[in-house]
Formats: structure tokens, sequence, C-alpha cells
């Protein structure tokens, strides 16, 4: 298994975790956050042929011609750009298409195909849109044999909760005329109410499945916008690569946030203990520390753990060290886990 940034807000906190502390193996753009032109180019005095040979792209046509917000619309192939007037009209494929040459002209050898994002009422949509998409990237993958091409799959809640729709999902995407080498997987999930993950059952085994399903026909998975219940992930089932990220929208997939203007609350921000897996109000340090309890909480062999728990630390929720003691850590637990027999290949093993 392989760790792989999700880039957004602050994307050099990312940059810096990876060359000064060897956290994670590559970076997934996201086009949401980076203006059309700059990926290629060099970021933060890092030049492209640093960085390009180890990156991905997640072009995010999620919101399709409804997108607002962030740098979509300064690409010229995003679905934001579809015109309607007879005779310039791009067709959802076009878009398609031209998002996947855009990162076959970066030179990339993994490539994230673009796809819109539906509710589980929807599914013949999205199963006709696969099969299109499929038709139209068999050139592709003739033209390109040393490339990868993994298309997104955005999960709504309703249907990864839903073991019919998965089974239905999962025949198309495993069928024998499917070109791609993989899928690219987000899941616009419902955490419980006032927690940060999901607390539901099928979330986790439907997905789990999923994972598993692919994995045994042979398909490579990714697992995009992934939080820290990847670790439950990847205990049940392997997968290729995982994401970790700095901020929420990073961690967690949200249709929302394509379609409405950002907003939320005011939050001091987060630490995240190893121990507990599970993230700490940073009101909350004050307490555990007049307590003494911090060793309750403490991450070993981490320097940003140490850095945020001391006494003199300053606390402030857009510092580097509050988000690289998570990088650090979450990416431990997974490459960890990694090293073990999942759950399914366990079950596996059992079966023979």
């Amino acid at each position: 298994m392989k760790i792989y940034h999700q880039l957004g807000h602050n994307h050099l906190w990312a940059f810096d975790s990876y060359e000064k502390h060897n956290i994670g193996d590559g970076f997934i753009f996201t086009a949401y956050s980076f203006k059309y032109g700059a990926i290629g180019e060099k970021l933060h005095g890092i030049s492209p042929e640093k960085y390009l040979t180890r990156s991905m792209i997640d072009l995010q046509y999620y919101g399709k011609k409804d997108a607002i917000g962030g740098q979509l619309a300064t690409y010229p192939f995003n679905p934001v750009n579809i015109e309607d007037k007879s005779g310039t009209r791009v067709g959802a494929i076009e878009s398609i298409v031209n998002g996947v040459e855009y990162q076959i002209n970066l030179d990339l050898k993994n490539i994230i195909i673009p796809i819109f994002y539906y509710e589980t009422s929807d599914q013949e949509k999205i199963i006709n849109l696969v099969n299109k998409i499929n038709k139209s990237m068999k050139t592709y993958k003739k033209q390109y044999p040393n490339k990868r091409f993994f298309l997104t799959l955005p999960l709504s809640n309703d249907l990864i909760k839903d073991p019919t729709a998965v089974k239905n999902i999962l025949e198309v995407l495993t069928d024998m005329n499917i070109c791609f080498d993989g899928y690219y997987i987000v899941c616009d999930y419902s955490p419980g109410y006032k927690m940060k993950i999901s607390i539901d059952f099928d979330y986790y085994k439907n997905l789990s499945k999923i994972f598993s399903v692919l994995n045994q026909q042979g398909f490579k998975s990714i697992y995009g916008y992934a939080n820290w219940d990847a670790l439950i992930f990847t205990a049940a089932s392997y997968i290729d690569y995982v994401t970790i990220g700095t901020y929420e929208n990073l961690r967690r997939f949200n249709i929302k946030r394509f379609l409405e203007s950002p907003s939320g609350g005011p939050s001091e921000g987060w630490y995240f203990s190893e121990k507990l897996l599970n993230f700490i109000r940073a009101e909350d340090l004050k307490l555990i520390r007049s307590r003494d309890c911090l060793d309750l909480i403490a991450n070993d062999k981490n320097i940003f753990s140490d850095i945020i728990l001391d006494p003199k630390y300053i606390w402030n929720s857009h510092k580097p060290d509050v988000h690289k003691n998570y990088l650090l850590s979450i990416s431990r637990l997974l490459s960890s886990l990694a090293k073990e027999d999942s759950l399914d290949s366990s079950f596996t093993v059992a079966k023979k």
C-alpha cells in the first residue's frame, strides 16, 4: 500500500512532510485548490520534475455545470464551462476526455478519469456513464500501455449503505469488458451526531466489500479523501493507495463543497492522538494538561506531538505542527496495518 497526500489549502505542509520527514509516497492534487496551469510549474521552489513523477490529479467534476468556488472554472474543459448554446455545446464525454488528455500531456503515470456525482436514485445514469467512458478510454489504453487509468467512483451516502445498489455498481465495474486499471473511490458519507466519522455499520461493511471485490478481480484502488476511519478499511481489505490530508475538507468528501459557498463555525482545531485513535478538541488539551494526563494522549516518537504538548506551546489551528502531527501519526498507523494480513486475505486463506 502507498500513502498519498491529498493536496489543497496549505499544501506546502504536505510537501514539507514528504521532503523533510519522509511522510507519504506521493501527491494527489485537487483542481479546486490549484489554478489551471499551476500544476506542472515550479511550486514553492519545487521543480515539476521532482513532484510530477509521483503525482495524480483529481479534476473534481463532481458538481457538473452547477459547481462553484475554488479554481474549478479556470480549467477550460471543466463541466462548469460547458456551453448550452446550439453549435457550441461540449458533451460530457468530450469534457471527460479533455481532462484525461490534460493529464497525459503532463506525462503523469497514473491518470484519474473524472466523472460526475450522482445520488443513489440515479444508478442507471452512473452505469450508463461508466460504460460510455469505458468505450471512449479503450483507445487511450492501447495508445499509452505504460499508463494506468483509474475511473473516479464518487459514492453517495445512501448508495454506499444500500447493498443492492453496491451489488449493481460492482457488477458494472468488474465486467469483463472494462478497460480501467482501477478506481479512485470517494464517499460522501455522513458522520455520526457530533462526531467526525461515520458510525454506520453498513457504511463500513459495504465500502470494505467494494475494496475487497475490486482487489479480488484484479483492479487497483485509490481511497480518496480518506479520514482516519481508513484504518478500518485497511485492516478489512487491501487498498493500493490511501490518502492523508491536513484540513478536514481533504479528509472528508462532501458534494456540498462543490455546490454551495463554504460555511462553518469557528474552531480552535484538533489534536490527533494515536493512543485514542481520535481527535481531541484544542480546548480540552488545557484540561488534560491541568490534570497531568498528557501521557495518555501523547504520540510516541512524534516530534510534532512533543512540540504541541509542550507547556509553552501557543496553540493555533493554522500552525503546521498541528497538522503534521496528524500526517505523521496516521501514516505510521496505516503503514503498520498494511504490513499485516487484512481480514479479507485472512478469510481467503482460511477458506483454502
